[in-house]
């Protein structure tokens, strides 16, 4: 059976337009504008560390996979891979990037599965904020997910002031006859930081426009706290590589 087609830019705009006082979020109406800010590099950089430290075949679980774009590669490297996500809204994109992999809705916490893999994934970068604010529980789930020898690879943000670096602060995306202008200010918090982001959609025809406006929360986690949660959870030989906004744990059950 064909796969839904996933919604588009001009959708999306058109969603806020015709609501302009409803509930927008990039994880629901807004999914293809999330869809369109993914950083290929980055997720190209992740791929990377998964061909330089997990096993070349096997099956693959991705913990928070959001539209796709890392699942897509690891449908390349792996005899099978399960991408798991909380909204529903962006594995519409997903099943596109993504047609080789099975995709479920459901908690990272709690993924929809009692089946073990040989690679578990969870990646989160300085403006793709992590599946869960604590990592000790989704460490704890992906050790119970990992086959024997298998290896864990997770990325979270560890340097706050990164993470002004990498936001650009006003942006601007257009296309079949729409515009979206996109602001986004940082606030410092406790444990993290808020992004206060701002859009406006403007339908270049009729001049019509809408704007909105949410905050998503990117906590900041500590390395060292990293590693013991990873030997609490029984994983073994666990490495952190620094990274830009980021350190990446890998290690092996």
């Amino acid at each position: 059976m064909p796969r839904p087609a996933a919604p588009t830019f001009a959708d999306a705009c058109e969603r806020l337009l015709r609501a302009p006082d409803g509930e927008h979020s990039l994880y629901t109406t807004l999914a293809p504008v999330f869809d369109r800010l993914t950083d290929e590099e980055r997720v190209a950089g992740d791929f990377e560390a998964v061909r330089a430290f997990a096993p070349e075949s096997g099956d693959a679980l991705e913990l928070g996979c959001g539209v796709g774009a890392l699942l897509a590669h690891l449908t390349d490297r792996f005899d099978r891979a399960l991408g798991v996500d909380a909204n529903k809204d962006l594995l519409r994109f997903t099943a596109h990037r993504a047609p080789a992999a099975a995709v479920a809705t459901g908690d990272p916490l709690d993924p929809p599965t009692q089946e073990t893999f040989d690679a578990v994934v969870a990646m989160a970068g300085p403006v793709a904020p992590p599946v869960v604010d604590g990592p000790a529980a989704l460490i704890e789930t992906a050790a119970e997910r990992l086959a024997p020898e298998g290896t864990f690879l997770l990325r979270a943000v560890t340097d706050a002031g990164a993470i002004r670096e990498a936001v650009e602060s006003v942006g601007v995306l257009s296309g079949s006859g729409y515009r979206l202008e996109r602001s986004v200010t940082d606030l410092p918090t406790d444990g993290g930081v808020d992004l206060r982001m701002g859009y406006r959609a403007t339908d270049e025809s009729s001049g019509e426009a809408a704007t909105t406006s949410e905050t998503v929360r990117v906590p900041v986690h500590d390395a060292d706290a990293l590693r013991a949660a990873a030997e609490a959870a029984g994983l073994t030989d666990v490495r952190l590589l620094d990274g830009e906004a980021t350190t990446l744990l890998v290690a092996r059950n």
